[in-house]
This record gives structure tokens, sequence and C-alpha cells, in this order.
């Protein structure tokens, strides 16, 4: 009974524990289409909180994916005001000085969709301007 006690113990603190390891030890890493050990180690990550970012769209930021889409690197700010790195994927071209709302988790980007500069928290926004 002990064993499987302990047994249970250390896989539980694996399960909880490597995401957050994970999420620091990636922290400054460059997202790529074939990188995104980061975004993964944040998504399952039990002290990264859900909330959107917002970023506005500069196809300087973007790279061609190969076999398509493009990968964005831009800096965002998330709806409590933290601006940061941040790379997210679209499968076609964005729309030049679009805003668009991501659903993030950390670097995790769950949804994104383009939204209106008006539907924009005036605290995010002006902090946005500053970037």
């Amino acid at each position: 009974m002990k064993k499987i006690l302990l047994t249970l113990i250390i896989v539980g603190g694996l399960g909880v524990g490597a995401p957050i390891v994970g999420s620091m030890l990636t922290q400054g890493q460059k997202q790529t289409a074939d990188n995104d050990l980061g975004q993964q180690f944040d998504r399952f990550n039990l002290l990264i909180k859900k909330e959107p970012s917002y970023v506005k769209i500069d196809g300087k930021q973007s790279e061609k994916q190969e076999p398509g889409g493009y990968m964005y690197h831009q800096k965002v700010v998330s709806e409590s005001g933290k601006a940061y790195d941040l790379s997210y994927y679209a499968g076609d071209k964005l729309k030049e000085a679009a805003y668009l709302k991501l659903d993030t988790k950390g670097r995790f980007v769950e949804t994104w969709e383009e939204v209106q500069k008006e539907d924009i928290p005036k605290n995010v926004l002006s902090k946005m301007e500053t970037l």
C-alpha cells in the first residue's frame, strides 16, 4: 500500500511540476512552427491563468511557413496590462494594422479573432501604443 501511495504522489508531482518547470525553462525561446514546447508547457501549467491578450498586426513580424500559413512573432499586451513576446500561427496572411484578441494561457494561444479598436480595454490600448 505504501508503494502504491508513493508512486501516486511521485506521478502526481511530475504531472503538476513538469509543466511549471518547463514553462520557466523555455521562457526566452522563440516560437517556430516546429518548436512549440514553451506553449505546451504553458497550456498545462496550473499556475498560469487564461486571459485575453491583444495585438495590432504587423506583417513585417511574420514568417511564411511551409507547406503554408504564417507564423507571427510580436509583442502582445494582456488584459492585465503585461506586455510580452508571443508567437501565433495564422493559415493566411492577416490584414495589416488589424487588431486581434487572442485567448491565451501564458504563451499558448487557444484562439484569436479580429476586433475593433473600440472593443479593446483603454489601459491595454494605451500600453499597445507605447510599444
